[in-house]
């Protein structure tokens, strides 16, 4: 009589406990899942502007690299403290870097040079260089001028001798602008009868990019080059 009685209160649950229990369950999923897939679209988000974040920066070293090489010959260390060391033969001077504004928006766009590539003391003889932003579309592009003749920043973009160095599919330069601004002239000798004037140059290049497929991810990158 007793077992009976005890095998009859171990009813299994009711209809309404399973409803909850499923209903807690479902939310509690529903929440786990939620919150997966907010930490991977994060996740995704941060992968994203470090990949943009870096493929800009190769893009600015190598342009930094050029620009401290620019203007450099064999023979250099004669313009040291002589601004006019190109006067008195010793040296053929290969100038200053040529900065270029584009599209007539303030800010220079393009930028030439020219490299002792033989160092012989002579840059003017050998191939020049030089770096500018254009637009394909709405897309704006970094080129690297690797002819043989003089680069003209007026090139239509993609012209002979002109080659990306981002890729337009998956970033889009939309700010690229380059100064010379900081440069100055230093006075380095004045006895009363003799002056020597070392000039120091200064580069300023910034660069703002976006990735093509969500214009919301940005990064800003600068280099001050002296």
């Amino acid at each position: 009589m007793k077992f009976r009685m005890l095998k009859a209160r171990q009813a299994g649950a009711s209809l309404m406990e399973v409803m909850i229990a499923m209903s807690i369950s479902l939310v509690v999923t529903a929440s786990m899942i939620a919150l997966m897939a907010n930490s991977l679209g994060t996740t995704a988000r941060i992968i994203q502007m470090t990949k943009l974040s870096d493929d800009m920066r190769v893009a600015l070293q190598m342009m930094s690299r050029d620009v401290r090489r620019s203007s450099y010959n064999a023979n250099s260390m004669y313009c040291y403290a002589n601004t006019d060391c190109a006067d008195d033969g010793v040296i053929t001077k290969a100038g200053d870097i040529t900065l270029v504004d584009l599209d007539s928006d303030t800010f220079n766009d393009c930028f030439t040079f020219l490299l002792d590539r033989d160092h012989d003391g002579d840059s003017t003889e050998d191939s020049a260089g030089g770096f500018r932003r254009v637009t394909d579309g709405d897309v704006g592009i970094i080129e690297m001028w690797t002819g043989d003749s003089a680069a003209d920043c007026t090139d239509d973009p993609g012209a002979a001798g002109w080659v990306q160095i981002t890729n337009p599919e998956n970033m889009n330069i939309s700010v690229f602008s380059i100064d010379d601004d900081l440069s100055y002239e230093q006075e380095i000798l004045n006895n009363g009868t003799t002056i020597l004037n070392q000039k120091v140059r200064k580069i300023r290049m910034d660069m703002e990019g976006r990735l093509v497929l969500d214009d919301s991810i940005t990064r800003h990158v600068e280099d001050v080059i002296t």
